[in-house]
């Protein structure tokens, strides 16, 4: 799932993820720790579109917001070459002193099947401001091995991807694979586009696995087991102690987020699923 960010936002993560991260997200220590087979890890992904309402879960008095209420419209795609993402997030945050400030935040991503290859774009709309606008490609050497993003806006910037980075999808699969052998802390390097921070070191801690939700529109999927996972991001080449932000997320076997929590550290958002509607698969 891809991540949202705010400016000026920060997190504090569970203690166990900063006293594993420091030990384990080393590149050294990622190279040590291999990854499961990506391509049936990703195959198990379901194709499907959401429509998540997003609520105010938490807010610190100093946030100074009081209400916070929109919706994120989610696309998930296979094609027989690649993955396809396209969220649309359309939020108002009402503070205390009477004001409301729209935000619309949009991103799309294509992922090669090989995980090697990797297109993707993203607009920020704050109040009527553009605040980012990001367009460029990525490309792996080969799997496990690093590379490099381009980016045609802001043009002509580039960013080094280190030997393990992974893009989006690949993550993903990564994690539900981990998930299923058993494993607790899954640190890895992740490009997805969406910052001039990435390649973020993320640092996720997995709990025990549960059964579905019973809401409505996760009760009309095939029943497959879920775990709730904790994501903490740090970006590229930082010292700090505490994450950017975390993402809590209630992930099935299959790929769906059953539950999604942001948390920019003064304020946390939540979203849960009104409508998931499962889409065909391709027919190579």
């Amino acid at each position: 799932m891809t991540r949202i960010r705010f400016r000026g936002a920060a997190a504090a993560v569970a203690a166990l993820a900063v006293a594993a991260f420091a030990a384990a997200a080393s590149p050294a220590a990622r190279a040590a720790q291999p990854l499961p087979d990506l391509d049936r890890a990703a195959a198990k992904l379901l194709p499907h579109q959401a429509v998540y309402r997003m609520t105010l879960k938490s807010a610190r008095g100093s946030s100074g917001v009081i209400s916070a209420a929109g919706a994120m419209r989610y696309r998930f795609v296979e094609t027989c070459e690649a993955w396809a993402v396209d969220t649309n997030i359309h939020l108002r945050l009402h503070y205390a002193e009477g004001a409301d400030v729209a935000i619309a935040w949009s991103f799309a991503g294509v992922e090669s099947k090989d995980g090697l290859d990797y297109r993707f774009r993203m607009r920020h709309v704050r109040g009527g401001q553009v605040i980012d606008n990001l367009k460029g490609e990525a490309k792996l050497d080969a799997a496990g091995a690093g590379g490099e993003a381009r980016f045609d806006e802001p043009s002509g910037e580039t960013i080094k991807l280190a030997a393990g980075t992974l893009f989006p999808t690949r993550h993903l699969a990564a994690l539900i694979a981990a998930a299923e052998q058993g494993t607790r802390f899954f640190p890895r390097a992740v490009f997805d586009g969406a910052s001039l921070d990435n390649p973020y070191e993320v640092a996720a801690t997995i709990t025990t696995r549960r059964p579905a939700a019973a809401a409505p529109a996760i009760a009309r999927l095939a029943s497959a087991p879920v775990w709730p996972m904790r994501l903490a991001f740090f970006p590229k080449g930082s010292r700090e102690p505490t994450p950017e932000f975390e993402l809590g997320i209630d992930y099935r076997a299959d790929g769906v987020a059953q539950r999604i929590e942001q948390d920019y550290g003064d304020f946390a958002i939540d979203m849960v699923p009104g409508e998931i509607e499962v889409l065909e698969r391709p027919k190579c």
